[in-house]
């Protein structure tokens, strides 16, 4: 099953793919990167998506006010918008009977749900968290978004010009299609990996592309309570960088083995 939904928000209706049929108490909501990437990792979150579906797990993902299908510009939305937006959908799936939500973050989903870790878990039935390569923190993804921004100039014999330090100073920018305003990059780089970040729910985090764990995971890592978090390494292609990538079988089946595995447990 396959279908979509308008979801009413404070700042217009929000749109949610629904892969699968919601008859239990339990279900995956994602949360997927931005820009760029939202769209080229767009084909391999739905191909995730539909195996959740497979194994008994629905799932829905959201797109972001301003983002996909949902109402507004990308120019007015910001994190703490987006935050709102994660929030709405999760009381609509509260009203359809979800008691208990698996939070599935990719790249900069990933980031959000641990840089509002304890906000998450205080308002919602969270009981396990994917996290699909994230994002150290806000400020370094802005940075790698703006060098496109540069790069562009450069070839066409631009102004060598701090980007980041003209749309603070309140000059919109078109970067890539996106129009990158003072307000969303602002709120982009207050995102970040507290160093005494604790999962407050079972927590899965895939180190894609990687054959070994980075030294910030193991770092984070460290501290953390026994059993409350598995970290897989998955030598996949960086499909939020690559364009036609459409399938990535092995991530595919390891999440969905994970997940039957845990909720059989």
């Amino acid at each position: 099953m396959l279908s979509g939904h308008f979801i009413p928000s404070e700042h217009g209706k929000l749109f949610i793919t629904q892969f699968g049929q919601l008859d239990s108490d339990t279900a995956i909501l994602c949360l997927p990167s931005i820009t760029e990437e939202l769209n080229l990792s767009r084909a391999v979150v739905a191909k995730q998506a539909q195996h959740f579906a497979g194994e008994n797990i629905p799932c829905y993902v959201l797109d972001y006010f301003g983002t996909g299908d949902s109402e507004g510009e990308f120019e007015q939305a910001s994190c703490d918008i987006w935050l709102e937006n994660i929030l709405t959908v999760a009381q609509w799936l509260k009203q359809k009977g979800v008691r208990k939500i698996i939070l599935w973050g990719v790249r900069f989903g990933a980031l959000f749900i641990l840089s509002y870790q304890k906000k998450l878990h205080e308002l919602l039935p969270i009981t396990q968290q994917i996290l699909w390569k994230p994002v150290s923190n806000g400020k370094l993804f802005s940075g790698q978004f703006l060098r496109i921004k540069q790069a562009n100039s450069m070839i066409s014999g631009g102004e060598n010009i701090n980007w980041r330090n003209h749309i603070l100073a309140g000059n919109d920018t078109e970067v890539a299609g996106y129009l990158m305003t003072k307000p969303m990059l602002e709120s982009m780089e207050l995102l970040q990996i507290s160093a005494d970040f604790q999962p407050l729910s079972k927590l899965h985090w895939f180190e894609l592309a990687a054959k070994e764990v980075t030294p910030l995971t193991k770092r984070l890592s460290s501290s953390w309570p026994e059993n409350s978090a598995q970290i897989y390494c998955v030598d996949c292609p960086p499909f939020w960088q690559v364009p036609e990538i459409f399938s990535l079988p092995q991530l595919t089946q390891l999440n969905c083995e994970v997940f039957q595995s845990e909720l059989a447990s």
